[in-house]
């Protein structure tokens, strides 16, 4: 009677012991961080467009004016060799000025380059130059990295490091912890955005901000 009382007390044990896990094992906590991870490097490509126009009684002459004026911008790009593979020209386009300006006369001829360069500090004299060699407008500069791709990742995997240290923080030193979701900025969380900072040095940064969910156990 007594063997049998024991053994019931020990099935009872692994009774509630196995319930007890089972609880455990199937009834994870769900928690949701968020991480940012920033990469910054110098920025290794810039480009710009360029406007030319003219304008001039006769639509003949104010195309053969734009054309001229492209031809010396080249001669100009030549000499701080940025050769025509680095530029991208739209064609040259002619209208009436006054479908520019009420009641204006003549012609308007005008032309658009997209110049690039693999040296952005030298941005600013180029702007200058395009301005000496008859520019009419120069857009601002925007620069930019040869391989963004690469640095997208680091920072991806700098925003799930830092994901992992805030549910440190969060929870704890929790032994098991799995990742089960990494939600996207456009389902309305914070994720994968990026984003290019320009400062005084042409310094280029790659931002990424992660919300990731993990169950801990």
């Amino acid at each position: 009677m007594e063997f049998d009382s024991k053994r019931m007390w020990i099935v009872g044990l692994v009774v509630i012991a196995s319930l007890a896990i089972g609880m455990w094992a199937f009834s994870p906590t769900e928690v949701t961080v968020t991480g940012i991870g920033k990469v910054s490097v110098p920025a290794t490509i810039a480009s710009f467009n360029v406007t030319l126009t003219a304008a001039k009684d006769n639509p003949d002459e104010a195309l053969r004016e734009v054309q001229a004026r492209v031809d010396t911008l080249k001669r100009s790009l030549a000499e701080v060799r940025i050769g025509s593979e680095d530029i991208t020209e739209t064609p040259v386009t002619v209208t009436p000025a006054a479908a520019v300006v009420a009641n204006a006369k003549g012609y308007q001829a005008m032309s658009t380059l997209t110049v690039k360069t693999g040296n952005p500090t030298l941005v600013g004299e180029l702007v200058v130059k395009m301005y000496q060699s008859g520019a009419t407008l120069v857009s601002q500069p925007t620069v930019g990295v040869d391989d963004l791709e690469k640095l997208e990742s680091q920072a991806l995997n700098e925003a799930l490091v830092n994901a992992r240290t805030n549910l440190r923080d969060t929870v704890g030193f929790r032994p098991i912890k799995k990742r089960v979701a990494i939600q996207q900025a456009s389902s309305g969380n914070t994720a994968a955005a990026t984003k290019v900072i320009e400062d005084n040095k042409g310094a280029f940064e790659v931002t990424k901000a992660v919300s990731v969910t993990y169950r801990v156990w």
